[in-house]
């Protein structure tokens, strides 16, 4: 349900009969920007469809800014993508920082028209990233990895967002440059730089969004308030700065478009590793922003129907199951009476699916929370009292059935399921050494908040 007033009900109408939205503004004394963030906010929250935004009158001059070391293939198949960007030649330039690499690459970088950054010794990614925004003359920084192509399309389809009213940054479509393998195929749909198909909004929210750095657009202004990039940080610093941005108002955007691919690490070993060091910075982001939290929406209803289920097969008994439908019931007496003083007409089988939607996403995340973070204790536990391994076995299967058809990879269950469970054991045992370096362990701990 939405509810709107009648000044934003005209102006969608106007939208959907093919009015532009600078021309609505005129006619309306509005400000062009503060609608375009509430139409992306509409449209985050799934009630509208964006085809398309209009271009900007004037391009923002942008700083493309690329750290590397010892990548020399890499940095060269990047810079050749970057030579037929469809984007003004004269509003952009490319600063290559060289993190101290064991070989110079000037000669590498000598046929592109770049400016080349050059750091005796290696001071990071994230330093790098700074160190080149420093050095930078663009109104936008746009920061891509060595180890990237961008889309020809890249800066023309995500720079027109920063017409939106608030907006300090805006991340775009990562997709997997190698396709071959299984491997290949479980990356192109389950990446952690994948952030999806549909757009993200938020402001300064307890929200835990953000946009991976090797594919994120931040206004310079907002950029230096926000203070780049923190140096000391290997793992998790483009998340540490969105979490920052945002905290000082600014909203972060992202958007299925302006796509570039990005080389994954494409060997099983090499993977699971990288896996494990991101979950490695849990610890310092939980601590650094304790507004932070895991946070799940949940109905009693819910909760109880969860409990009666466990208690039904740790007793083997059906009869606490019974107390399923009378819950069930309880929640869609409560909606309707709700909606009834709303005077809102709603399809009751409409009603039913979604209080059973709710029902089984909550079983969801609550088995994703326990996979993700406890399944090697679970595992370990299970050789003291083995039920424990059925309850794992159920919560693995819910969570990687769902995760598969939303997903959509193109590789049989099966091998997804393989990938899967070895992918989560690495992050959890990459989070439980955080957590012991760090000496904090509250980001184990969910939020539960009634829906």
């Amino acid at each position: 349900m939405l509810r709107l007033n009648k000044s934003l009900f005209s102006l969608l109408g106007e939208l959907q009969q093919g009015h532009e939205l600078a021309e609505i503004c005129r006619r309306a004394g509005l400000k062009e920007g503060r609608l375009l963030s509430n139409l992306l906010s509409l449209t985050a929250s799934g009630y509208l469809e964006l085809k398309t935004i209009a271009e900007p009158v004037d391009y923002p001059r942008v700083s493309i800014v690329i750290p590397v070391r010892d990548q020399p293939d890499e940095i060269t198949e990047c810079l050749q993508s970057l030579m037929d960007l469809d984007y003004p030649e004269d509003r952009y330039e490319v600063l290559v920082v060289d993190d101290g690499s064991a070989k110079d690459i000037s000669d590498i970088v000598a046929p592109f028209n770049i400016r080349l950054i050059r750091l005796e010794e290696s001071r990071g990614a994230a330093a790098g990233r700074n160190i080149g925004a420093e050095k930078a003359k663009g109104d936008i920084l746009a920061f891509l990895d060595a180890d990237c192509t961008a889309d020809r399309n890249w800066l023309r389809e995500i720079v027109p967002f920063f017409q939106a009213e608030g907006v300090g940054g805006v991340g775009g479509f990562v997709a997997s440059y190698h396709q071959q393998s299984y491997l290949d195929r479980y990356e192109e749909a389950f990446s952690s730089l994948n952030m999806g198909r549909h757009l993200i909004f938020q402001g300064n929210t307890e929200a835990n969004f953000y946009v991976p750095s090797c594919n994120m657009l931040v206004s310079r202004e907002v950029f230096k308030e926000t203070g780049g990039f923190r140096s000391g940080m290997h793992v998790g610093e483009d998340v540490d700065f969105c979490w920052r941005m945002r905290r000082l108002g600014y909203a972060l955007l992202y958007v299925p478009a302006g796509r570039i691919a990005h080389k994954h690490r494409n060997r099983l070993g090499k993977m699971l590793q990288r896996r494990h060091e991101y979950g490695t910075s849990e610890a310092a982001l939980y601590r650094q922003h304790r507004d932070k939290r895991k946070r799940f929406p949940t109905s009693i209803g819910a909760a109880l129907s969860l409990l009666a289920i466990i208690t039904a097969i740790l007793l083997w008994n059906p009869y606490p199951g019974l107390a399923i439908p009378l819950f069930f019931g309880l929640d869609l007496l409560r909606k309707s009476l709700t909606l009834k003083r709303a005077r809102i007409a709603f399809p009751f089988p409409r009603l039913v699916s979604s209080t059973l939607r709710s029902y089984l996403s909550f079983y969801y995340f609550l088995s994703f929370h326990l996979v993700r973070y406890y399944l090697v204790l679970l595992l370990a536990l299970g050789f003291l009292v083995h039920f424990i391994w059925f309850f794992t076995g159920l919560a693995l299967l819910l969570t990687s059935a769902v995760d598969y058809r939303v997903k959509k990879p193109r590789i049989l269950y099966p091998v997804f399921l393989f990938f899967y469970t070895l992918e989560h054991l690495a992050y959890q045992t990459g989070v439980f050494r955080g957590c012991l370096g760090h000496k904090y362990f509250r980001t184990y701990i969910p939020v539960f908040n009634r829906a």
